[in-house]
């Protein structure tokens, strides 16, 4: 690891990932930036995602966190206890990275802007023409709430600095649906923005499954976080954590 550059630990939450976090993970054993560690916080999967990550042993610093099932912001959050980064950056087990600068081009340019948060561009992965409207309306409407006072980034990706976490005291484990947008939301004013040089893709799978009730759950979420004060702790939607199918072969 190179002592000059501020360790990165990336923090995967994972809940029976096993088809789709080995993407995630070959692509950040091609990152350029030298000096970073990898937190898998497993949820206690049944599906053999801890003998995927094992795999990844030999060509990157990876490490396996048990944690319980309680959803991805108590999983970022126990993954978040071992980190031993400046910067700790929140990623899905579903995402994927194109390009080998994805780490090294987000932490330059947050430091470079004095960003205390920060996110990536998003591009949906292999998505249909009404997938890619959907996406682009959605990027469109974070991009303008970065202009106000309560800004939000999704949990695909979010870089935060670890001091700021834990004086935040990290994701609100009590919010079951919405818990990125919390986060941002209360740590925005420090310092947030968008890296748009470059991106990272967000995988299909979660809006084919669920269909309309996860647009419905999103909409009906952020009506509710606009109109109880940006408190989202009694809001009804939950995620449909771990639930997914395999991926067609």
């Amino acid at each position: 690891m190179n002592i000059n550059k501020p360790i990165v630990s990336v923090v995967i939450p994972a809940y029976n990932e096993a088809t789709y976090i080995g993407r995630l993970l070959t692509a950040l054993s091609q990152q350029k930036y030298d000096n970073f560690e990898v937190i898998v916080s497993d949820a206690g999967s049944h599906d053999g995602t801890d003998k995927v990550v094992a795999s990844f042993k030999d060509r990157l610093a990876v490490a396996i966190v048990v944690s319980p099932p309680k959803g991805p912001g108590a999983g970022r959050n126990e993954g978040a206890k071992t980190a031993r980064g400046e910067w700790l950056l929140f990623l899905d087990a579903d995402d994927d990275i194109e390009g080998s600068n994805f780490i090294s081009t987000l932490v330059s340019e947050a430091t470079m802007r004095g960003w205390q948060t920060a996110t990536a561009k998003s591009k949906p992965k292999d998505a249909k023409w009404h997938e890619r409207i959907g996406s682009s309306i959605n990027y469109r409407y974070i991009k303008f709430l970065a202009r106000t006072k309560h800004p939000v980034a999704p949990g695909w990706c979010i870089l935060t600095k670890r001091q700021l976490f834990e004086a935040n005291g990290g994701f609100n484990s009590k919010i079951q649906f919405g818990e990125d947008y919390d986060y941002v939301s209360r740590v925005g004013k420090q310092g947030f923005g968008f890296v748009e040089s470059t991106y990272y893709l967000v995988d299909q799978r979660r809006a084919r499954e669920e269909g309309w009730r996860l647009a419905y759950k999103a909409i009906a979420n952020e009506i509710y976080r606009h109109t109880h004060g940006y408190n989202l702790e009694k809001n009804p939607y939950k995620y449909e954590f771990g639930k997914h199918k395999k991926k067609e072969q």
